[in-house]
């Protein structure tokens, strides 16, 4: 293949962006399901080296492909193991971006509600306190 970055370095970019990637899209209600090509479209990359990484994800068990080889058609997914590990990378990498306006949390908001479901005093968000 042509124009493929292959390093162990690139690996993991490529990993990252395509997880990420895949995690909003899904977020937006775009599908968790989505073609390779719309993936393609919002990455700055190449198609031989978007097929190559997507490729050596799915044979990694991190996506889940609708075709056994890789192309341009192929529908592609998060598994369902790593969707949380998407969220997670994908929260980390727009942090700064990413804060809910006052009182917008719901008790689903890991950082703002313990996991028995009661606010906790250190909300990250400084959501509106429950009544």
């Amino acid at each position: 293949m042509v124009d493929v970055e292959k390093s162990a370095l690139r690996a993991l970019f490529w990993k990252d962006e395509i997880l990420q990637i895949l995690y909003w899209m899904d977020g937006e209600g775009l599908g968790s399901e989505v073609p390779f090509v719309q993936v393609l479209s919002l990455l700055s990359t190449n198609e031989n080296n978007l097929l190559y990484h997507v490729d050596k994800l799915v044979k990694d068990g991190i996506l889940v492909a609708n075709t056994s080889e890789i192309s341009s058609g192929t529908m592609i997914q998060l598994s369902e193991d790593m969707k949380r590990e998407a969220g997670r990378r994908f929260s980390k990498a727009f942090q700064g971006y990413q804060k809910a306006g006052h009182g917008e949390c719901g008790p689903d908001c890991e950082f703002c509600y313990g996991t028995d479901g009661k606010k906790l005093e250190n909300c990250v968000h400084n959501c509106a306190t429950a009544h």
